[in-house]
């Protein structure tokens, strides 16, 4: 199943929503975002927290996550490769510096050029996590709406 992905104003627009964002009901939701909740962060969830509570920190977690996934898919992963790879040809072809210094610092360059390589390649995979991080924050922002509406019809 294709990931559909959301841009910053779609998100926003979401979470602006009264409605339930998800398909499922809301109880079916807050079940599965509290089991989730417990799966993702035991100690933080223990079983003297409040449902609430307990959405509260799932969703400080999302956010958090969200924030270097935001981050990853924000990066130009097609810039700078070429101006590390000048700049440490400049060095290692200085006879100033020993030959085994050179060496060295060719094979930590091909190894960092390597990983900068990797990562960009899996830049699509992070872009669906971002979009699924987001449809899990909007549904947790959507829960602790309700729990604070029914709060307020309580207190009435």
């Amino acid at each position: 199943m294709e990931t559909d992905f959301l841009t910053a104003q779609q998100s926003e627009d979401l979470q602006k929503l009264s409605g339930n964002p998800s398909p499922l009901s809301e109880e079916e939701l807050k079940d599965f975002y509290l089991k989730l909740a417990r799966l993702v962060n035991p100690n933080a969830c223990s079983a003297n927290r409040s449902d609430f509570e307990v959405l509260n920190i799932l969703c400080k977690d999302l956010k958090r996550n969200l924030g270097i996934l935001c981050k990853y898919t924000q990066h130009a992963w097609d810039e700078g490769i070429l101006e590390i790879q000048m700049a440490c040809g400049v060095y290692s072809v200085q006879d100033s510096i020993q030959k085994k210094e050179r060496l060295d610092m060719n094979a930590s360059l091909g190894k960092h050029l390597q990983f900068l390589a990797q990562m960009a390649s899996a830049s699509s995979v992070v872009r669906k996590m971002h979009a699924e991080y987001t449809r899990h924050l909007i549904n947790v922002e959507y829960l602790l709406k309700q729990f604070s509406k029914d709060k307020k019809g309580s207190d009435k």
